[in-house]
C-alpha cells in the first residue's frame, strides 16, 4: 500500500468531520482550554504526525488513517472508563481534588503513548529504499520519509506479529511524548502512568490506570466489530462508524455499573423494566445503591418486626466506603465476581480478590470496611471474607 505524506492537521481535522473524535475527547478531558491545549492536544498531534494514514490491520481499522482513528478512539473510551474508577482512595479530599484531573489525563497519554509500540507490531515501512525503525534519530514516520528525501512511502503486513517488550514500548512512547510532559505531575500518577503503556494482556494487581488502558483497547475494537455491516470496505470507515455511534458506545460504558431499574427507560424498555423506587434526585450518584438496599430490606422485613434498631442507610456511609463498592461494581469481570460471592446465615462471603484492582491494598480496604462495621471476620488464609448482610445493597445494586 502507498502513500503520501500528510500534515497532522489535515489528518485530525478528517478524523474529527468523520467521527467527532476530537470534540468528545476534549469534553471529556473537563480539562480547562490552555490546559488541552498545552498537555492533551501536542500529544494528538505528535502521535498523528507518528503513524499518519497507516491503517492498523488488515481486517479492523484497515482504512488509510485507521490506526490513527484507533488511537483516539481509545483515547476517548479510557476517558469514558476512567470515569469510573477510582484512583485516590488513600487521599484526602483536598488531595484528591488535585490528583483526579491528572489521572484523567494519565489514562488518555497512557493509551495513545502505547501506539507506537502497536504500530511496530504489526507494519512494516519503507520509504526510498529503506525500511523505518523505531530506534532511528527521526523517530516520527512524517520526520524520517522527510529525511529520505521523499514525500512518499509504503507499508507491508508483518507475517506475525512482532513482540514489543515493555521496556522498549516506553522507549518508543518518548517519541510522542512532549519534553516536560511529566514535570508537573504528581509522582505516583507518573509511575502508574508510565507502568500502563502497551498493556495489553489483564495482570495480577494491575493498577486502575493499566485497567482502563487495557479495556479502552479492547472497547474500540468491539466497536468496531458491531460497526462492521455489511461487506467492510478496506477503503472507508464501516458503514456503522459515526460521531453518533461512538456518542452512543461510550456513553453506556459510563452508564454500564448502574441499575436499569434507576435509570430512565427508553421507551423501548418501558415495558419490561421493573418499576423503580423513587429517589430524591436522577443524578444521585448512589441513588442505585439506595435502591438495593432498599429492595433488600422490604424484601426481608417479618410481617411485625420487632423493635430493633434500624438499618443504617447506605447512603450514609462515608465516600471512600461507596467509592471501593462502586470501583468493585465497574470492574470488567463483574458478573463473574457475583457468582463467585455467596450469601450465608453470617453474611456475604467474598474472596478478597474482589478489593485488589481500585488502588488501595486489600488490607486497607478491609479495614476501612471493618471500621465501618460492614465486616464480619477473614478467614485464616485471608483468602476470603464475610461482609455483612448490610453489604448487601452496596454490593449488588441490581439485584433485589
Amino acid at each position: 500500500m502507498d502513500f503520501s505524506l500528510r500534515p497532522s492537521s489535515d489528518l485530525l481535522r478528517r478524523i474529527e468531520a468523520e467521527t467527532g473524535l476530537l470534540t468528545r475527547i476534549r469534553s471529556s478531558s473537563e480539562a480547562k482550554p490552555e490546559v488541552f491545549e498545552n498537555y492533551w492536544q501536542p500529544l494528538i498531534d505528535a502521535v498523528a504526525d507518528y503513524v499518519q494514514e497507516c491503517p492498523l490491520e488488515q481486517i479492523c481499522f484497515s482504512e488509510p488513517g485507521g490506526l490513527l482513528r484507533y488511537a483516539l478512539m481509545s483515547g476517548y473510551y479510557a476517558l469514558q472508563i476512567g470515569n469510573q474508577q477510582f484512583f485516590t482512595g488513600k487521599h484526602g479530599a483536598e488531595q484528591r481534588r488535585l490528583l483526579v484531573p491528572q489521572y484523567r489525563f494519565a489514562v488518555f497519554y497512557s493509551t495513545l503513548a502505547g501506539i507506537p509500540a502497536l504500530m511496530h507490531s504489526r507494519l512494516i515501512v519503507r520509504a526510498g529504499g529503506k525500511t523505518w525503525t523505531p530506534f532511528h534519530s527521526q523517530p516520527a514516520l512524517c520526520n524520517w520519509v522527510r529525511a529520505q528525501q521523499t514525500s512518499k512511502f509504503t507499508i507491508e503486513w508483518r507475517l506475525e506479529e512482532l513482540k514489543v517488550s515493555p521496556s522498549n514500548a516506553v522507549a518508543w512512547a518518548a517519541d510522542v511524548v512532549g519534553i516536560g510532559t511529566w514535570q508537573n505531575l504528581a509522582e505516583e500518577v507518573a509511575l502508574l502512568a508510565h507502568d500502563a503503556i502497551h498493556r495489553i494482556e489483564s495482570t495480577t494487581g494491575e493498577s486502575p490506570v493499566t485497567t482502563c488502558v487495557r479495556q479502552a483497547y479492547r472497547t474500540a475494537r468491539e466497536f468496531e466489530t458491531r460497526a462492521m455491516t455489511g461487506r467492510y470496505q478496506k477503503t472507508t470507515l464501516p458503514d456503522g462508524v459515526t460521531p453518533a455511534t461512538i456518542q452512543s458506545f461510550g456513553e453506556q460504558l459510563v452508564a454500564k455499573p448502574t441499575a436499569p431499574s434507576i435509570a430512565v427507560p427508553k421507551p423501548a424498555d418501558a415495558a419490561n423494566a421493573p418499576p423503580a423506587t423513587p429517589v430524591d434526585s436522577p443524578v444521585n450518584p448512589t441513588a442505585n445503591v439506595e435502591q438495593g438496599a432498599s429492595a433488600a430490606a422490604i424484601e426481608k422485613a417479618p410481617p411485625e418486626p420487632l423493635p430493633t434498631k434500624p438499618a443504617e442507610s447506605v447512603s450514609s456511609y462515608p465516600p471512600i466506603v461507596l467509592d471501593i463498592f462502586k470501583a468493585i461494581c465497574a470492574q470488567e469481570d463483574y458478573e463473574h465476581l457475583k457468582k463467585s460471592c455467596n450469601e450465608t446465615e453470617s453474611g456475604i462471603v467474598v474472596p478478597v480478590t474482589i478489593f485488589a484492582k481500585h488502588g488501595l491494598p486489600s488490607s486497607k480496604v478491609l479495614q476501612i470496611l471493618a471500621d465501618n462495621k460492614l465486616l464480619v471476620q477473614i478467614s485464616d488464609s485471608r483468602r476470603s471474607a464475610i461482609l455483612t448482610k448490610a453489604a448487601r445493597g452496596l454490593l449488588f445494586p441490581s439485584t433485589p
